[in-house]
């Protein structure tokens, strides 16, 4: 999460989600690690106007003295065992890029989710140049590959989407269940369920 778009619309529409989820009793658990990709620029009062935004307590946000140019040690900081919303600036890389700041990596995926087999990983999925459905399917298919078997849901909008991941097909199969009777017959083209145990 970069800090100047912080209060964009998406923001709130992040938010609406994890409320939706929380209300439904479907999150368990929860914290948010923002993965503030320019640390140096965010004021308390940003960290606080970006939980209000996610609809979460200050004190659900996981703090980090690592920065994410150092990986390991950044991620070895997460000691939640919750469930868990990822907010990198572009999404989960799939090849070399040229700002990894700004990504989350797909052996990073699967360490957050060996660590808490029951979790339910949130990622944000920002889509750039191809179509949201074209860019979440090669996403997966490489999650596939290199992370082993999960379940997983996303919800796809024009230009992002969210992606919900768990080693538990129960958990993706709640939230499938739970946006699919939430929008009725506008779920069709927005919600998908991804069920990699069986490919």
């Amino acid at each position: 999460m970069k800090s100047a778009f912080l209060g964009d619309a998406l923001d709130h529409w992040k938010g609406a989600l994890f409320d939706s989820l929380r209300s439904a009793g479907i999150l368990r658990s929860f914290a948010i690690d923002p993965m503030f990709s320019d640390s140096e620029n965010w004021t308390a009062q940003d960290v606080e106007l970006y939980a209000r935004l996610t609809r979460v307590q200050p004190t659900q946000l996981i703090r980090h003295r690592a920065g994410l140019e150092t990986r390991d040690a950044y991620f070895s900081e997460i000691q939640h065992s919750g469930d868990l919303f990822l907010d990198p600036d572009t999404g989960i890389a799939t090849g070399r890029v040229a700002a990894p700041r700004g990504y989350v990596m797909p052996g990073e995926i699967g360490r957050l989710l060996d660590s808490a087999p029951a979790r339910l990983l949130a990622v944000y999925q920002h889509v750039r140049a191809q179509p949201v459905r074209v860019r979440v399917t090669s996403v997966l298919a490489l999650l596939q590959r290199n992370v082993g078997p999960l379940s997983s849901v996303s919800y796809e909008s024009g230009t992002v989407a969210m992606l919900f991941l768990s080693r538990e097909r129960r958990r993706a199969a709640e939230v499938d269940a739970h946006f699919t009777s939430f929008l009725g017959r506008h779920a069709t083209g927005r919600i998908r369920k991804h069920d990699q145990h069986e490919v």
